[in-house]
């Protein structure tokens, strides 16, 4: 495994994770609405919507990876859970522990915000993450999810007056 120095993202490191972001959406084949803006708006300060954490090989390098979680609560266990909404390694940086080293950052986090458990969601294609996922101890769990989108929350927000 590399030396890499693994730290919690700061606002200046937004450009930075905007790239990162544009960079795995892209190999999803999909286009990142993860912008710097939003990055410094919903990433920071007391009512930050996400935490992440941002992988580097020295203090003064380029930014390689990025992960980032979401708090929650499980209401019939009346307990914490986290949720990991992004990992992503640089293509050139990948196959040297990298990722492992983000997951143990984002288990710490996890363990210290008190959850029981740490969801974590990728594509039903992505046998990569999903082998990765089991690697670092993770069991598949089979859900449905049900996703509302924009225009479905302000039609039924609209029912309200």
């Amino acid at each position: 495994m590399g030396t890499y120095l693994i730290r919690r993202a700061v606002p200046r490191d937004a450009e930075a994770i905007a790239k990162l972001a544009a960079a795995s959406a892209s190999e999803d084949g999909v286009v990142s609405g993860l912008e710097s803006d939003r990055i410094k708006a919903h990433g920071f300060g007391s009512g930050a919507l996400f935490e992440g954490w941002v992988a580097q090989e020295n203090a003064s390098g380029p930014l390689i990876a990025h992960a980032f979680i979401t708090k929650s609560y499980d209401v019939r266990r009346a307990c914490p859970t986290v949720v990991l909404c992004e990992l992503y390694v640089a293509p050139q940086h990948r196959r040297g522990g990298l990722a492992r080293k983000l997951m143990v950052a984002v288990a710490q986090r996890s363990r210290d915000l008190g959850a029981r458990e740490l969801a974590i969601t990728t594509g039903v294609d992505n046998d990569v993450a999903q082998r990765f996922f089991a690697a670092v101890g993770a069991h598949k769990r089979e859900a449905v999810v049900f996703m509302m989108s924009a225009d479905g929350i302000e039609w039924l927000a609209a029912e309200g007056g």
